[in-house]
């Protein structure tokens, strides 16, 4: 119990430590622009390298791992896109926003540490599996219902291809693939490379949470504070529930990959929501609410499963 206590309060502490640097600007923009960019363009990518270029792959049922996560969060979306439509009045492309702040997940920021610490480097892989997919589904269909909506005549195969580059420009998912590529072609690591990517890995996962507290810092929790609690309680409660329902019951998935699956869906709304509602000039206060709620949640719902799943 001790170990969980620590590996939560500290995973958390390093966010709480970044919101409140923020909020009391003991660093200037210019810095934590700076901080920011080293932690999600160097320090990360290096991490991941060294993370999959390691790792030995364990044999695992991939396609129902990624069925139960990601079925779980279709089946979210479209609840919380219903929800904007028939409750909201919302129009399709307002809808498609509020489905993706339900189901799209924080699995990068918040999640790699907090799974890396609690899992472990070798039982962390399945959700690694899932990281690599998550922004490539989830961003692909809403970019596709909402382009499809306000641009009637746009070819859609052609929107579709526009998204899928742009997703392969992330860094992140760069860091992803470049490991496996030289785990798959078995490319050796120079032994004087070892430990300074070591180290790197052990410092790059707090740096990435305490630009996290950044971000948090600079979204509003008061703005559509009503709305956004319905779109918490569907990311933070249903979300993990119809996953964990998924691959226990219906696909009956080991325990790891139960838990990988439950976890990875209990992670708070992504920062990646509010760029998406952003760049498309739409539920901008009702998208950086939910985020800044649902993370404050999710130190208690995430802190409650895991305790749950460690008995």
């Amino acid at each position: 119990m001790n170990n969980l206590t620590y590996i939560i309060f500290s995973v958390f502490g390093y966010v709480i430590i970044g919101f409140i640097i923020k909020k009391l600007n003991i660093l200037s923009d210019k810095i934590s622009d700076k901080f920011d960019y080293l932690s999600f363009n160097i320090l990360l990518p290096l991490a991941l390298i060294a993370y999959f270029w390691q790792i030995k792959f364990p044999n695992i049922n991939t396609l129902s791992l990624l069925i139960s996560f990601f079925g779980a969060g279709i089946i979210v979306f479209f609840i919380g896109f219903l929800i904007a439509v028939k409750k909201f009045k919302y129009k399709i492309d307002d809808s498609a926003l509020v489905g993706l702040g339900s189901c799209f997940g924080n699995s990068v920021a918040l999640g790699i540490p907090l799974m890396h610490s609690f899992l472990g480097k070798v039982n962390v892989m399945p959700y690694m599996i899932l990281v690599l997919f998550h922004g490539l589904i989830h961003f692909t269909y809403t970019t596709l219902i909402i382009e499809s909506y306000r641009n009637r005549t746009l070819k859609l195969h052609s929107q579709f291809f526009k998204t899928i580059t742009s997703l392969l420009k992330n860094i992140v998912l760069v860091g992803i693939f470049f490991g496996i590529l030289l785990n798959y072609y078995k490319v050796s690591q120079p032994s004087f490379l070892i430990s300074p990517l070591n180290n790197i890995s052990n410092f790059a996962l707090p740096c990435v949470l305490i630009s996290l507290g950044f971000a948090l810092a600079k979204f509003n929790l008061i703005l559509s504070f009503r709305k956004s609690l319905i779109l918490t309680f569907l990311k933070n409660i249903i979300h993990p529930l119809i996953g964990f329902i998924i691959s226990k019951y219906f696909f009956q998935l080991d325990d790891l990959l139960v838990l990988t699956v439950t976890l990875a869906a209990a992670l708070p709304s992504g920062s990646q929501t509010y760029y998406f509602a952003f760049r498309y000039n739409s539920q901008k206060d009702l998208i950086s609410s939910n985020i800044v709620l649902s993370t404050f949640i999710s130190f208690f719902t995430l802190s409650i499963l895991i305790i749950l799943f460690s008995f």
